[in-house]
Order: C-alpha cells, then structure tokens, then sequence
C-alpha cells in the first residue's frame, strides 16, 4: 500500500512534467478524449488557496518570531501539499482517455488506467450520471469527474480493473466522464443494448 501511495506521488510529480513540456501521455495515432475541463476550475481554487496558505502561514509565523525549527516544516508541508494539487490537475490534463484501433483507455489522471479492447464493447451511448467518486456498482465502474459521467460502454464479457488502491473487480459497464462523448468510443453512439 505504501510503495502504491509512493508511486501516485511520483506520477504527479511526472505529470507536471509533461504538462509543462506540453508532453501529453497519448500515443501516436490514438485519439485523446479529455475530461479535465470539468475538474480544473474547482482544484485550480484548491491550488490558489493551498498557495495563499502556505505563504500567508509563513509570512505569520516569521512575523511572531515563531523559530525556523517549527518553521520550515510547516513551508515544506504547504509547497508538498501545493505541488500535489498541481499533479492532481496536471495527471488530468496529460493523461486523457485514447482511442486506439485495438483499445478504449478510461483513465482518470494518474490513479485510474483501464483498457478495454474494442472487441468486447457490445454497445456505446450518452447516460446523464451524478456520482461524487470512483466506485464498483456490481458490475458497473463509474468513473466521475466533476461528480458527473454522460458516456457508457457495455462490454460483451466482463474484464478485470485495479482500483487506485490496488483491490480488483470484474466488470461489464464502464460509466465515465468525456468532453465529447461519441469520440470517447471512437464511433457514433448507440443505446445501451443494441
């Protein structure tokens, strides 16, 4: 569990990376179907503010003479917990859903990768979906972002997911999050069913 928590820290930090190298996780030829738009307004808040903290905390612990033994934890604390939020929005960005000829990969930044081969999707369509996290209904992974999904993939035969925090399941419906539906699935939608 530790060496997990360890690694989504490092992938946020690699994030970054990628999102101030322009340098999204999409292969060549893939189709990228983002869904930050619909998180980073509210964890772009949580990042103004974690900053406003972190300096303001400062600025009023120097101005009471608070030693730098108390100090300089605290400001480590503040820009660690600033450069994670920045990882949260950056994963978002650098790390959309793709379209491949052979695969659907559902992410959610750098904490969620399924894929599902083309081969098992049975049908494609729009669901109007609220949910406020990540979670296994039965048989069904939602996948919210701004606690929403409007795109669903029904697959013929179940497959196995890992969830952030490494427990598996077996599922058949995929409800997730995408800017624009129909490219999520990589062709025009259809009912659920058909």
């Amino acid at each position: 569990m530790i060496v997990r928590l360890l690694r989504f820290e490092v992938d946020g930090l690699v994030s970054v990376g990628r999102w101030l190298l322009r340098r999204p996780d999409v292969p060549a030829g893939a189709v990228a179907v983002p869904y930050a738009k619909a998180q980073n307004p509210l964890l772009t808040v949580f990042l103004v503010v974690q900053v406003v903290e972190t300096v303001g905390v400062e600025l009023l612990l120097r101005g009471l003479g608070v030693p730098e033994a108390v100090r300089v934890p605290l400001l480590a604390l503040g820009v660690y917990g600033s450069v994670m939020v920045a990882g949260m929005i950056a994963s978002g960005v650098v790390r959309p859903h793709v379209v491949t000829g052979a695969e659907l990969r559902v992410r959610l930044g750098h904490y969620l990768d399924v894929r599902v081969p083309v081969e098992l999707v049975e049908s494609t369509g729009t669901v109007r979906g609220y949910e406020s996290s990540l979670k296994v209904d039965g048989e069904r992974l939602i996948v919210p972002v701004g606690s929403q999904t409007n795109t669903r993939v029904t697959l013929r035969e179940p497959i196995t997911v890992t969830r952030p925090l490494g427990r598996t399941a077996e599922v058949r419906v995929i409800d997730f999050y995408a800017e624009s539906p129909p490219a999520a699935v990589g062709r025009p939608s259809s009912a659920p069913g058909r």
